[in-house]
């Protein structure tokens, strides 16, 4: 009986561990967090940022039929500036979901990417958000760590009108 056993649990023991080894690539790519590139543009007053998403899984592939909601708040003072998610839309293009979101000052904003659906992750990034002179639009850059765009603002400014 003793035999019979160890016999069984070995066999048991190989075939988990084949199943483990022969495992194609692309499951190990699909447990992965996607990727997500975040492009940002700020336009009129308060600044105005309009982001456009694109996600892929880790193999390349688009990742299509996500909800995603985009939302933003200024890390100097995350209390004082939040801005409530909005939902992204999906722009017609494989992978690309597109928001606008209603900042308060230009600065430095934190935008965070909420997905859910067929994935589920979180992700933010920093971004330099400047106002643009007249009806232009301003790319909002990768906030410079150490610099002068991670220093905040100066909220007596803001509130005299001056900017």
């Amino acid at each position: 009986m003793m035999t019979r056993l160890r016999i069984f649990l070995a066999a048991w023991v190989s075939a988990v561990v084949v199943v483990f080894l022969l495992l194609p690539q692309s499951v190990a790519a699909e447990s992965g967090r996607p990727r997500v590139e975040l492009t940002c543009l700020s336009f009129g007053t308060g600044p105005m940022l309009e982001c456009l998403v694109k996600v892929q899984r880790r193999d390349g592939t688009t990742l299509n039929n996500i909800q995603m909601t985009l939302g933003a708040l200024m890390p100097s003072m995350p209390m004082a500036h939040t801005i409530r998610p909005v939902k992204a839309a999906p722009t017609g293009n494989p992978g690309e979901y597109k928001a606008v979101l209603e900042l308060q000052m230009p600065g430095v904003w934190t935008v965070e990417i909420d997905l859910s659906g067929t994935v589920r992750d979180k992700v933010a990034r920093n971004l330099q958000v400047d106002e643009c002179a007249g009806s232009s639009r301003c790319t909002a850059a990768p906030a410079v760590s150490g610099g002068e765009a991670s220093k905040g603002h100066q909220h007596s400014e803001h509130h005299s009108g001056k900017h």
